[in-house]
């Protein structure tokens, strides 16, 4: 349900998207909540908003230390994408022995390591105990999960899983995918909006949508529209609020759940693991190739549904407006053939751009 925000809370709610710094997104916040109404509609968004807040200030002390020694609990992405490990302490040590370097025992920090898929890197973390009764090591780890990509539950038990996925979701994560899912990408400039539907709207339109949108400040951008999304889905996306994560089982025994599951008994039954946190990633490779020459072997690793206009801007924001046509081969195609901008790409789809 949208939450029917009046138009003060709207307008102070494009100055936390343009805020640059933690301490500008606080203050900003800040005024948001002051404008946002108190009842069971917003109770979810304020909720989050208290916790972002905390969030950035923690993030505003990090920046503080940098240099001045110690360590953070936060980890930078690096590879493909970010898993986090949550549930039984042994199974996660085994997994991270097993698919990566990392040597070290989470104690009071996570720790990093990096897993191999063919091509690509994939960085898993392991992070401590999850110590529900704690506040600040739960608020901790559940910032983990909600900058990471994907999350790997390592359970033995059915009570396991349901105390994780309880304990995820009374924080506004929910595991799985979504039925449908919206990527704003805000531009600067008087281009209008553009919306990309590769699914459908529920209960609205594009019009409707445009006009939603420009109440919080989106004038200009693309807006991609991935399998069946309502108003609801998209004001959830502006605001963060509730978010859902990919998520694969890694257990000893049979669990009841309709996430992907790899069952093992011993550490050579994982070697499938790399494959099914590759598709949970949700992510495909795009090879760039140029004229005459053979294509690149280090691929470009774009969200699933990405298109010939992503590819060209992520190699240089000045190629979409000189675009001449594109050349694809791959699953994308029956053949090689020219394309427009717009083309919905697939993992290992190959990409000669012409430009003018």
């Amino acid at each position: 349900m949208v939450t029917n925000l009046p138009a003060e809370a709207k307008a102070k709610w494009i100055k936390v998207m343009d805020a640059k710094t933690p301490e500008e997104k606080i203050k900003a916040l800040q005024e948001f909540l002051s404008a946002v109404p108190k009842h069971k509609g917003t109770e979810n968004l304020v909720m989050w908003a208290r916790r972002r807040m905390a969030e950035l200030r923690e993030e505003s002390e990090r920046s503080k230390r940098k240099g001045g020694g110690g360590r953070s609990f936060f980890i930078e992405k690096e590879g493909a994408g970010q898993v986090v490990l949550l549930g039984d302490f042994a199974l996660r040590s085994l997994v991270m022995k097993r698919l990566t370097n990392a040597k070290r025992e989470p104690k009071d920090l996570p720790i990093p390591g990096m897993a191999y898929f063919e091509d690509l890197q994939i960085q898993l973390i392991n992070p401590p105990e999850l110590i529900v009764e704690s506040k600040v090591m739960a608020s901790k780890i559940i910032g983990l999960v909600r900058n990471a990509d994907s999350v790997l539950l390592a359970v033995r038990n059915d009570q396991q899983l349901s105390e994780i996925v309880e304990f995820l979701e009374a924080n506004g994560v929910i595991l799985g995918k979504p039925r449908g899912k919206v990527l704003i990408e805000r531009a600067r400039g008087g281009r209008g909006v553009r919306i990309v539907i590769m699914g459908r709207l529920i209960d609205t339109s594009e019009q409707e949508l445009t006009k939603f949108l420009e109440e919080f400040g989106i004038k200009s951008g693309l807006i991609k529209i991935i399998g069946e999304v309502t108003l609801d889905d998209v004001e959830k996306t502006l605001f963060e609020n509730v978010v859902h994560k990919p998520a694969v089982i890694v257990t000893i025994s049979q669990i009841r759940s309709d996430l992907p599951m790899l069952r093992i008994a011993e550490e050579k039954d994982l070697k499938d693991l790399p494959r099914m946190l590759f598709e949970s990633l949700d992510v495909i490779r795009v090879y760039t190739k140029e004229p005459g020459e053979e294509p690149s072997r280090d691929p470009l690793v774009l969200k699933r549904g990405s298109t010939v206009y992503d590819v060209a801007r992520t190699i240089h924001s000045d190629i979409p407006d000189n675009l001449k046509y594109a050349k694809v081969s791959g699953k994308s195609v029956p053949f090689p053939q020219r394309v427009g901008i717009m083309h919905v790409l697939e993992d290992g789809d190959i990409v000669e751009l012409r430009t003018k």
